[in-house]
């Protein structure tokens, strides 16, 4: 064992320690470093963060944060990696569990927002300690949106807020929708927020006061967060359509249906709306038309990676398939071995993924001979 890989087994077991843990056995790699070669990757690094099956918890959720990956386990133990030396940065515990703690929201200089069990937390991204918490009042359905100084909450019960970003938070606005609840990220267009409802009604408001806008009902339960691009938003319905809707007016220069079940949100990547659906697999559809371009890949979930034309594609059945973005085929497959968690990814080639019981690992592309 190098002195490298003894300093990071090293902290694995400090870090077992710190979480009230046993330390944890070392677990495989969810891909070895010969199997990743062999697909044509590089592993730059793997690290244990001192959890595994024997201790009750696992890896829940991967975030980007700067420069760091932040890894989240199920029990709310919150760890600060650096992306690109694979070494430990800080590690706190979350007062909940990962169900009731939001994505990291940068927040100001050195600071991000977390929503936990009805708490808005500011942390120092430099140690993780918190600089703030102020009880909301409410139980936040969605991530925290902060824009134009404006923070954007969705409720379980009833609500969409807008608060102002200074400390501590004031209430600006909010949306009510009796019986309703709001579980998908509002996104900013223009001078408007769109929302939609888990019920299935979509709401524009205007950014700063909340008035204006419009409101219309779609054919299903709006459970996937929407993409924007050039005015209009891409909302994937439980009724199976894929709406597209003008932030403007509401209206719909498109609806497309598509097979399976439309809980995942989309992606868009020169051109492409990329949708996956539950049960089926990922397709692209025409951002203009909203006409079926390619699909499915098989089974694909979530994008992880990108590299010019490629796209790098987790799937359920225990593969990455790197798939042409211009024609859907599949060129390659790259097998992993252990249940795992990938980290949303479109704009570096960098793959980050986890084994449910805390291994984890940034991979890359050889380059081409």
């Amino acid at each position: 064992m190098n002195r490298t890989r003894w300093r990071l087994g090293f902290m694995a077991i400090l870090l077992g320690l710190a979480m009230g843990f046993p330390a944890a056995v070392r677990a495989a790699a969810p891909i070895s470093k010969a199997a990743a070669k062999k697909a044509g990757f590089e592993q730059l690094w793997e690290l244990p963060v001192g959890i595994g099956s024997h201790t009750g918890d696992s890896v829940a959720k991967l975030w980007q944060l700067g420069n760091n990956l932040i890894v989240l386990t199920r029990h709310g133990y919150m760890v600060c990696i650096r992306a690109q030396v694979g070494t430990i940065r800080w590690t706190i515990k979350i007062p909940g569990t990962a169900d009731s703690i939001s994505r990291p929201e940068p927040f100001a200089t050195n600071q991000f927002m977390l929503l936990v069990s009805g708490h808005m937390l500011i942390l120092d991204s430099r140690n993780g300690k918190i600089v703030h918490d102020k009880s909301l009042g409410m139980a936040p359905g969605t991530n925290p949106i902060l824009k134009d100084n404006t923070i954007l909450i969705g409720s379980l019960h009833d609500r969409m807020y807008a608060f102002s970003a200074n400390w501590p938070p004031r209430q600006l606005w909010f949306q009510l929708d009796r019986n309703d609840s709001f579980v998908t990220d509002p996104l900013v267009v223009g001078e408007n927020v769109v929302f939609g409802s888990r019920n299935g009604i979509i709401y524009a408001r205007d950014l700063a006061d909340g008035t204006g806008g419009w409101k219309r009902h779609v054919g299903g339960h709006l459970l996937a967060s929407p993409a924007a691009a050039n005015g209009v938003v891409y909302f994937p319905s439980m009724d199976s359509n894929v709406y597209a809707v003008d932030a403007d007016t509401g209206l719909s220069p498109w609806i497309t249906r598509l097979p399976g079940e439309l809980e995942f949100s989309p992606l868009i990547l020169n051109n492409h709306l990329l949708v996956p659906t539950g049960g089926v697999g990922l397709f692209s559809l025409s951002m203009k038309t909203g006409l079926k371009q390619w699909g499915p890949v098989r089974n694909g979930f979530c994008i992880v990676g990108r590299r010019g034309g490629e796209i790098y594609v987790a799937t359920t059945n225990g593969t990455v398939a790197a798939v042409n973005l211009a024609t859907g085929h599949v060129l390659k497959t790259m097998a992993y071995d252990a249940p795992s968690v990938f980290m949303r990814n479109s704009k570096t080639s960098d793959i980050f993924m986890a084994s449910v019981n805390g291994e984890v690992e940034e991979l890359r592309p050889l380059r081409r001979q």
